[in-house]
């Protein structure tokens, strides 16, 4: 494998756009101190240089004779000085074809003298076709000019290659790369003749031109000695030879119809060679050209990409472009090694497009024969990838970072435009800062530095004993498991802080005494804390072997002080079956207990002040169970796993926001019944929908009003949480504890995902995502708007978010779950909004297996990924079956 040349490189595409407007059109000085900022931030970010693309067209647009002219260039002198101006490096992609032809704002042609003034330069014996590639039918193309016409293009190459060396000298400290435009899109390759070459391709040869039938019959008689032992070698019959251009078509006719042949190698054998020496000569031209003082690498770029075309003909398109022989015989690698043998692997850096795939697709063979061929011959490659779909599309992001990494011939990537990353500034900006991290990390599987592995502690101590009091035997039992954990490498313990036991017997009383003894014994054994302001009920969930309500005197002060209030209902979720839960403060109870929960948190930050140093993390509790969300699915409501879970908005303080919020958004009844086409008659008089009118036949899907109101109820839970975290981030913020992270819990709520009837079901009943007309078992970003809903940009750098299910695999067979996926999901959400993201499993059965920690190890090493886990709970590492401790220590010293 080739030896890496330094540290990765960043490169960002300066897209045709924008490098127009800077070169050709006057830029004010506000323009140009904007463009200034952007160039500061690129390097902020560890971009290393800007690729700028020079057009033919722009600098010589009336007579190539403009190239000689110093004012042609003075756009690019403006632009090269303001990018060197910025510590940025410049590699300058030189375009002697026409770009843009299916992208209208990107469209730059070939100049327009071109044709006739190259058709004068043609000599007597040159047919008039020999400027164009063209195909059996007489189709050609305006996207570049023929290869076998060399003898005459090559010159005004020189020219205008002389002028730019001439006139950019001043800046050539600056350029460290040159790039050549040789083919369409600027790719070396041949074209797929057709309308615009993409959008219709056609499947033939484009090589049906006299010029290059002549080279054709050239060369073949150089090889066999005379026509007659040429078409006997092939096995064609011509009786009248091959003097003429009909014969010599009717030949590439003959060819076409036959499979793989000796007659087929070696037509390939030329018709890949006049590619290959095309490239050469352009790249050995321009360093013979470019000497001092320029010192630059030279390049080309390589056609990863190749369409997908039916099988009606049978020539591959690999083939047409000259890279694949018949039956996949020949590859690319003859092409780099006649670039090597000419110039010498250590002058060239190639860009090789293709290499990140889109979610789903596989990827390219070519590529791989790309990769393969330029590691053999030590040739350097920047992995291309301008598509503006791979900042969202994370694993095609991921393909593209790992292929960097993993192999040996990349020295980087190159990511475009610049207007894409701008435009999504936050996601740019982090892509940009990964890669920056990653420069130093060729061979190497990016991980993180270190993560954070924690245990969650017993519910209470009590539960160790049978006889439900905590005694002395019980803490020596904790701080020696406490003590081993701390050996294994675990940091940090993450306990519950139950409201209803500190604060129960009324209002303003704290008992702290329980969690006093439980922190003393964690400094002890210098493991740090993570406490959870539980202000949920515990019992009642999975596995819980714990009981501990809410303060009862809650529920009583509230209707006291308001008599507003009809019922303890009002407080309360009420499900769609018309059953209440009691486990959690409804959140249309918010007005009247958040300075509850504000209280709380200011009585824990002025008693644990003094224990500032060993909080890794305070957790604050924002549903049922500490987790945001509805209690959907708990057990005192049709809680049967699997199942879609029920509707917890049907209190009266519920339905009273309904109201209130068609009232915020639609101001009158008309203006909803113009939206929606129905016909109330009052705001005051919609009821609010029945669940099973929402969730049969996917109407929650389907029904604008369906999806309407299901946005109205995840945007009740997402301004529910808001509002305790702003809380708790400003109080906490105000105390010793500043510096303390804030942490949150988010459920996998990962069944009914993949339910072709009602998909991502689950989820919708729990509050965490709103239907939309695409819904289905796939990502789109429903967790990025939930966390950029949940999150103010401006507190995400102290936001640390919990995520469960680590350990579990995809299960379509067993509630439609897609737990994998959804770790996946979160993760790359959690990335783009650019939070902190702690991981959990659910249950505690699948530490009894391989898989489960293979799959958390998996979340771990993925990047983006997890910075840690919590593990749900510490006493399962201490049973009589050794494995989940086997394969804890295993884990900690994977990422250790």
């Amino acid at each position: 494998m080739s030896a890496s040349a330094g540290p990765l490189q960043s490169w960002v595409y300066l897209d045709t756009e924008s490098t127009r407007r800077l070169v050709q059109l006057p830029v004010s000085a506000e323009q140009t101190a904007v463009w200034l900022g952007q160039l500061q931030q690129l390097r902020r970010q560890g971009v290393d240089a800007l690729v700028v693309p020079i057009h033919w067209r722009w600098i010589a647009p009336f007579a190539p004779e403009q190239a000689n002219d110093i004012g042609s260039w003075a756009g690019y002198q403006r632009l090269f000085t303001q990018i060197q101006s910025q510590g940025l490096k410049i590699v300058a992609e030189v375009a002697f074809v026409a770009t843009g032809l299916n992208q209208p704002s990107a469209l730059t042609l070939l100049p327009d003298w071109l044709w006739g003034r190259l058709q004068q330069a043609l000599p007597a014996h040159f047919p008039i076709d020999s400027l164009k590639y063209l195909d059996q039918y007489g189709r050609d193309t305006i996207a570049a000019l023929s290869l076998w016409a060399k003898e005459v293009t090559l010159p005004f190459y020189r020219q205008f290659l002389q002028g730019m060396a001439l006139h950019l000298s001043s800046q050539a400290g600056a350029v460290q790369q040159l790039v050549f435009g040789l083919g369409p899109d600027g790719e070396w390759r041949y074209p797929w003749l057709g309308r615009y070459e993409v959008a219709e391709p056609a499947r033939v040869l484009p090589c049906y031109s006299e010029l290059a039938l002549a080279d054709l019959h050239r060369s073949q008689l150089l090889r066999h000695g005379s026509e007659q032992a040429w078409c006997q070698h092939w096995g064609y019959a011509a009786p009248e030879g091959l003097s003429s251009v009909m014969a010599r078509r009717q030949l590439l006719l003959w060819l076409q119809e036959q499979g793989d042949c000796p007659a087929w190698q070696e037509f390939f054998a030329w018709y890949q060679g006049s590619l290959q020496e095309y490239g050469c000569q352009v790249l050995a031209l321009a360093r013979e050209t470019f000497t001092q003082p320029w010192r630059v690498k030279l390049g080309l770029r390589l056609c990863g990409n190749l369409p997908r075309l039916s099988d009606e003909v049978p020539l591959p398109p690999g083939l047409i472009a000259g890279l694949q022989g018949p039956g996949g015989a020949a590859d690319p690698a003859p092409l780099l090694a006649a670039l090597k043998d000419r110039l010498g692997a250590a002058e060239l850096t190639l860009l090789l497009p293709g290499v990140a795939t889109p979610h789903g697709e596989v990827a390219s063979p070519l590529v791989q024969q790309w990769i393969a061929a330029a590691d053999a011959q030590g040739i350097g490659l920047m992995a291309e990838c301008r598509r503006a779909d791979v900042l969202q599309d994370h694993p095609q992001w991921d393909r593209l970072i790992q292929s960097v990494l993993r192999q040996g011939p990349f020295r980087g990537w190159l990511l475009g435009d610049l207007p894409c990353l701008l435009a999504s500034a936050e996601q740019g900006q982090s892509r940009l800062r990964q890669l920056a991290r990653l420069k130093h990390a060729q061979g190497q599987l990016p991980q993180m530095a270190s993560k954070q592995f924690r245990v969650m502690g017993p519910l209470h101590l009590k539960v160790a004993n049978q006889r439900q009091m905590v005694e002395e035997e019980d803490w020596r039992a904790f701080a020696e498991q406490l003590r081993q954990l701390r050996r294994l490498g675990v940091t940090a313990v993450s306990t519950d802080l139950w409201w209803g036991l500190v604060e129960g017997r009324q209002p303003g009383q704290f008992d702290w005494s329980y969690y006093d003894r439980l922190v003393a014994v964690l400094a002890e054994q210098e493991m740090h804390w993570v406490p959870i302001l539980s202000f949920h009920q515990a019992g009642g969930n999975v596995n819980d072997d714990y009981m501990q309500t809410i303060p009862l005197w809650l529920w009583g002060i509230l209707l006291q002080r308001h008599p507003e209030l009809e019922s303890v209902r009002d407080l309360q979720y009420v499900s769609e079956t018309g059953d209440a839960s009691m486990e959690y403060v409804s959140l249309w109870a918010d007005p009247y207990v958040i300075p509850f929960y504000l209280n709380f948190m200011t009585a824990f930050a002025a008693h644990y002040a003094e224990r500032a140093a060993m909080i890794d993390e305070i957790n604050v509790s924002l549903g049922p169970a500490g987790e945001l969300r509805f209690p959907s699915y708990n057990a005192h409501d049709w809680g049967n796993y699997p199942n879609r879970g029920t509707l917890q908005c049907y209190s009266p303080l519920a339905q009273r926001d309904w109201q209130d919020y068609l009232h915020r958004k639609f101001g009158n009844v008309a203006a909803l019944n113009y939206a929606f086409g129905s016909q109330y008659k009052s705001l005051d008089a919609i009821p609010m929908p029945s669940a099973d009118s929402l969730f049969d036949n996917k109407q929650y899907v389907y029904s604008a009003w369906g999806r309407e109101f299901l946005s109205w109820y995840q945007g009740s839970l997402i301004r529910h949480g808001r509002q305790i975290l702003d809380g708790a981030l400003s109080l906490f913020g105000d105390s010793a504890l500043r510096a303390v992270p804030i942490g949150i819990k988010i459920p996998g709520i990962h069944w009914e995902i993949s339910d072709p009837a009602c998909p991502r079901v689950a989820e919708i009943t729990a509050g965490l995502i709103a239907p939309h007309p695409a819904l289905g078992p796939h990502n789109q970003r429903e967790y990025v708007r939930l966390l950029e809903g949940l999150i103010a940009p401006e507190h995400r750098a102290r936001v640390v978010v919990h995520f469960t299910c680590l350990e579990m695999i995809n299960k379509d067979y067993e509630g439609y779950s897609r737990a994998a996926d959804l770790v996946s999901w979160f993760a790359d959400a959690a990335h783009e909004v650019g939070v902190s993201l702690m991981g959990e499993n659910a249950l505690a059965g699948e530490l009894y297996g391989e898989q489960g920690w293979q799959q958390i190890a998996a979340a771990l090493g993925r990047n983006p990924g997890y910075d840690g886990i919590t593990f749900l709970r510490m006493q399962n590492f201490f049973d009589d079956n050794r494995l989940p401790r086997e394969r804890l220590a295993w884990l900690i010293n994977q990422f250790q």
